[in-house]
């Protein structure tokens, strides 16, 4: 019976690629990917809002100042201040947030590295973001602990993880807010290899579902990487995770 059922299902499958039913029905991939993220990212934050203390869930208005309070909140709770760190940005648009760590993580043997284009983003995001958006300048700061990478993540990681390996050995703040789900997914792979306990991850755009979130749930469920949710603001829409 079970051999008669994988034969039939691998008939199936070839009949199914034969009649070609992206003609009738490719509308379809996108609002159906869509709503199968959506469907994920709120069966995952259902078991979230009552398990941490810093988290606004639900909240009717968006904040995005209300991240700097997460990121203090995070260097406080974590005691992360004085500790020597290699803290990496990617997606670093105008360097606000890039220039609150620089200016709040005080060991003088921390390193920050920020990556971006710094020639908008390489690809549509969503419908109101297009090719080329988010165009900004390398930010200037008169300090001699911090980095920059202009490139694509597929170009300048690879040479970054080589020429770096010891400070990628140290505690990692790891902040992707990249927007997109092919930068995302790319650099979580990238560093993956590097992670250890104890590690944050911060996301700027997570509870985006064909994004952020999309290329999260992958890395999480490829690698089994095992997080904890340690703070979350704007209805998830920049979160903290700490590697356990």
């Amino acid at each position: 019976m079970k051999f008669f059922i994988l034969k039939l299902n691998a008939i199936l499958k070839g009949f199914t690629i034969l009649f070609r039913p992206h003609v009738l029905f490719g509308f379809l991939q996108k609002p159906l990917l869509f709503l199968s993220n959506t469907l994920a990212l709120s069966k995952w934050a259902a078991t979230q809002h009552s398990k941490i203390p810093f988290n606004d869930f639900f909240t009717l208005t968006r904040n995005y100042n209300k991240r700097l309070q997460l990121f203090e909140y995070i260097a406080s709770s974590k005691s992360l201040t004085d500790v020597n760190l290699c803290y990496i940005e990617l997606g670093v648009f105008e360097g606000h947030s890039f220039k609150w760590w620089a200016s709040h993580l005080k060991n003088a043997d921390t390193r920050l590295f920020g990556f971006d284009t710094f020639e908008g983003l390489p690809e549509q995001w969503g419908m109101y973001y297009d090719k080329g958006e988010m165009h900004a300048v390398i930010p200037e700061l008169n300090d001699s602990r911090v980095a920059f990478y202009k490139g694509l993540f597929q170009e300048t990681l690879p040479v970054f993880i080589e020429q770096h390996k010891s400070e990628l050995s140290k505690q990692k703040i790891i902040h992707f807010d990249a927007d997109l789900f092919s930068s995302t997914l790319y650099s979580m792979a990238m560093l993956y290899p590097y992670l250890r306990k104890g590690d944050i991850l911060l996301f700027d755009e997570f509870n985006v579902p064909n994004h952020e979130f999309f290329a999260f749930k992958m890395i999480q469920d490829s690698f089994y990487l095992k997080t904890q949710l340690i703070g979350a603001v704007n209805n998830y829409y920049q979160v903290a995770f700490e590697i356990i």
